[in-house]
């Protein structure tokens, strides 16, 4: 209601403005030009004295500034949903939960190897026949060419590798597995259905690679555990692990535990942002999430393992699992560094925002 009636005096008022100005170009009477001024300066008084503090329009002015505002706070603090690094590790173990279905793709060499916590061996020229319904058959194959053929994962496996020494070993656990080995040249192969119980012991001396099959059918608690001495070259690629961990449970003399870390040495780079390479300590707690989308390599080291991974995951955990800080960048970082030109231009936008509420808030 005040609005409408200040708006019908501003344009009363201005209608008095005009006709002043049209009667002094005409030389009106100057009694007639002195009331008009009168009443003009009335108007401007009470116009003066009705004027709120505040534009008519400063609700929705205000509005727009409070949501540029928030949404500055907002793409500051909101971390992406998936970012592009790249990591280079030097390990004694990593583990992490399958995407997918897996096969490795390059065979391992030794000679000797050592398999345990299995449900089934089969080779009956090698005198290996068992099968365990707890899944605690074991064999162990020493002496001549030893090549690990095949070793097939389902998605969902747990799988853990350790590399300590001259040794590299394969924990699997919760889903089965099934492998094959061969071997040619001369050993002696042990095996057994019970830990530490030797059922079978004989040498070989074969011409003609003898293939040994192995499974697991019904995982149980324990996992199973496949020990390579002396691999040589190896590699693991692509390893397309859900989740990257380097952290473990190391047991203090079976009282307690604490959280470990496998890691030697290494780097990070987030590739979506400028931060700076960030070099990692050793034994530093460390995880990544969600590395499905990433191409992730395990490879012998010497004595360690070399794990490089370059791609997209959702965040890096640096630190336990309540203390530590996970890291991603913003929105806002990503935007700067990744998408400049819409960087620039909601830059603009956010500017005109709040500057155009701003004045429309106290500058009318």
């Amino acid at each position: 209601m005040r609005h409408r009636l200040r708006k019908k005096l501003k344009d009363e008022n201005q209608r008095l403005i005009d006709e002043g100005l049209s009667g002094a170009i005409s030389g009106c009477e100057t009694a007639s030009l002195k009331e008009n001024l009168d009443r003009i300066e009335d108007y401007s008084k009470l116009l003066s004295l009705s004027d709120s503090r505040w534009a008519h329009d400063w609700i929705p002015a205000t509005l727009v500034a409070v949501l540029c505002l928030f949404g500055a706070y907002y793409l500051w603090h909101k971390k992406v949903p998936r970012t592009n690094v790249s990591l280079v590790v030097e390990t004694r173990t990593v583990h992490g939960y399958l995407a997918k279905d897996w096969r490795i793709q390059s065979p391992f060499h030794s000679k000797v190897m050592h398999f345990e916590n299995l449900s089934a061996i089969q080779d009956p020229n090698l005198g290996l026949s068992m099968d365990s319904r707890d899944g605690n058959a074991w064999f162990r194959l020493e002496g001549g060419n030893i090549e690990l053929q095949s070793l097939h994962l389902e998605k969902g496996a747990l799988l853990e590798i350790v590399g300590v020494g001259d040794q590299v070993s394969l924990s699997v656990g919760l889903k089965p597995l099934d492998g094959s080995v061969t071997v040619t040249g001369k050993g002696t192969v042990t095996g057994g259905t019970k830990p530490g119980e030797v059922s079978l012991k004989r040498n070989y001396d074969l011409k003609d690679p003898e293939l040994v099959e192995f499974s697991v059918k019904d995982p149980r608690a324990v996992q199973s555990r496949l020990t390579i001495h002396s691999p040589g070259n190896w590699s693991l690629a692509p390893a397309p692990f859900r989740n990257v961990s380097f952290v473990y449970q190391e047991d203090q003399g079976g009282i307690a535990s604490e959280l470990s870390s496998g890691i030697q040495s290494g780097s990070l780079h987030f590739n979506d942002t400028s931060w700076p390479v960030m070099d990692l300590a050793e034994n530093e707690l460390f995880a990544i999430h969600q590395t499905q989308d990433a191409r992730i390599e395990a490879r012998n080291g010497r004595p360690s393992i070399h794990i490089t991974l370059n791609g997209f995951v959702k965040d890096v955990t640096v630190g336990d699992s309540e203390t530590g800080r996970k890291l991603a960048p913003s929105y806002l970082e990503y935007y700067f560094n990744k998408k400049t030109l819409s960087f620039f231009w909601g830059a603009i936008l956010f500017l005109w925002g709040v500057l155009w509420g701003i004045r429309k808030t106290i500058f009318r």
